[in-house]
């Protein structure tokens, strides 16, 4: 049974890390990244999420969506 795919995030959110202060930033992209049912090590693996992060000093980061924040 595969796991249900939630992603609180969309394209032009403001975003920060979670549990830290620093900076802010604008979710640039979803990616979502899966694999052949073939290469899987258990039925029903989620797929991988990463959320790409332009932050406001100018660097591209990425992260899995529980490490971000929306403000």
């Amino acid at each position: 049974m595969a796991k249900e795919l939630k992603v609180d995030f969309k394209q032009g959110d403001r975003v920060k890390r979670l549990g830290t202060p620093g900076p802010s930033g604008t979710v640039r992209q979803i990616r979502v990244e899966t694999t052949r049912q073939s290469m899987r090590t258990e039925q029903g693996d989620p797929p991988g999420v990463s959320v790409s992060v332009l932050w406001d000093n100018g660097t591209l980061s990425h992260f899995i969506p529980e490490g971000l924040e929306k403000y």
